[in-house]
Formats: structure tokens, sequence, C-alpha cells
């Protein structure tokens, strides 16, 4: 009779990957916060939905990685972020006509681009990256880059 025992995995994620995730974290969590306000704020019913659509991304790639930290055992915390950064659009900032919110919003959303974009392939670069966790990021920077090729295609158009 063979027995098989399942021994537990000895692999310890880099602190580096770790530090980086979490980052990228924070990103998508002000982002899909900063998504969320302004949804509410655009009259163009086209714009809402991209703007939406690009808030729910983020939600939905943050609990993923978020997930993917639990299970390489790091604790998450799950409370909102409380640090506003000088780039969040508000709609207490923006007066004017209705031209000024979705310009705002643009460069906001272009600066956030960056900031994913960057956070995404300063991970995606780490040598020592799960190939499971490198292929949902890769797919997840896809989709983001999507979204917002979305929203840049219909500024083009509507504005």
């Amino acid at each position: 009779m063979i027995k098989s025992v399942i021994k537990a995995s000895t692999y310890k994620t880099p602190p580096s990957i770790i530090e980086g995730i979490c980052q990228l974290l924070d990103v998508l969590k002000t982002g899909r916060e900063q998504y969320e306000r302004a949804a509410f704020s655009v009259a163009d019913p086209q714009f809402r939905y991209a703007i939406s659509v690009l808030a729910q991304e983020n939600n939905q790639y943050e609990c993923e990685l978020a997930s993917q930290l639990s299970i390489l055992g790091v604790n998450v915390d799950t409370e909102p972020t409380q640090s506003i950064r000088k780039t969040d659009v508000t709609t207490d900032q923006l007066t004017g006509s209705k031209v000024a919110l979705p310009v705002q919003l643009l460069q906001y959303c272009r600066e956030n681009e960056k900031q994913v974009i960057n956070a995404y392939r300063k991970i995606l670069n780490e040598p020592y990256l799960m190939d499971g966790v490198r292929k949902l990021m890769r797919t997840q920077l896809n989709g983001i880059m999507y979204a917002f090729l979305q929203l840049k295609l219909l500024s083009i158009t509507a504005f």
C-alpha cells in the first residue's frame, strides 16, 4: 500500500512582491472610490457607464488581489482608504460648464492610468512572482487597459 503525504509548501513570497501588490491594491482602491464618486456627477449616460466600468473593474481586481494575498498568508486591510490625494476629483471643486467635469475627469483618468500601469509593471517585472499570480495580473492589466481605451475613444467622439 502506497502512502502519499501532502507536504506544506515551503515557498515564501519575497517581501518586495507583497509590498508591490499592497501598493497596487491602494492605487486600485483609491481609483475605485474616485470613479464611484465621479460616476454620480456625470450627466452623459455613456460617459457615466464608462466611468462605472472602471470603478467595477478596479473593485473586482482589488478583491482578486486581496484573495491572492490572503492565500499567501498576508492579512489584507479591507478598510476604506482614508488618504485622499490632491489629484482626487470631487464635485465641490468643479464649477462652470458641463464640459469642465468630463475634461477634469479625463485628466484624472489619464493620471490614474499611469499609476495603475506602473504599479502592475513593477510587480510583473519581478522574477520571483508565481506563475498563477503573474497570469492573473496580466489578465487584469489587459482588462483595465481596455477599459481606459474605451473611455479615451468615448472622449474623442463626445468631447
